[in-house]
């Protein structure tokens, strides 16, 4: 459940960074993809002295800067609950040395896959 919730988190702030990026865009202001380079927009929007953008337009991107803030926050509570569980349960502990797997795919292969001893190998597991 919290893998899912999380997910969808991550998906609605997608769809709010690109919502962001969309409308700037629409203004003449572009911006690289990416949630670093969404702060860089979300700057330009939250800056009262950039002319550039019209007071609806602004009220409205701020609403969006918001929500992507707010789903951050909440983002990164679950991340921390997902991390801690990680460590402490044995199994996903040592999927996470794997590398390339971190905590979030180590609990993500736990919860998804039911009974790992019915592979004969790394090879079975992947096909």
């Amino acid at each position: 459940m919290v893998l899912k919730t999380r997910d969808l988190l991550v998906r609605q702030r997608t769809q709010a960074i690109n919502a962001v990026r969309g409308h700037l865009a629409e203004l003449g202001i572009v911006g690289a993809k990416g949630l670093g380079k969404a702060e860089t927009l979300i700057g330009i929007v939250r800056d009262d002295n950039d002319q550039r953008l019209p007071p609806s337009a602004r009220t409205a991107l701020k609403l969006l800067a918001d929500q992507i803030e707010a789903l951050t926050v909440r983002i990164d509570t679950l991340g921390r609950e997902i991390v801690a569980e990680v460590r402490r349960n044995d199994t996903m502990r040592r999927l996470a040395t794997i590398p390339g797997i971190g905590p979030i795919t180590a609990a993500t292969i736990h919860a998804l896959v039911p009974d790992p001893g019915v592979f004969r190998s790394g090879r079975h597991f992947a096909a």
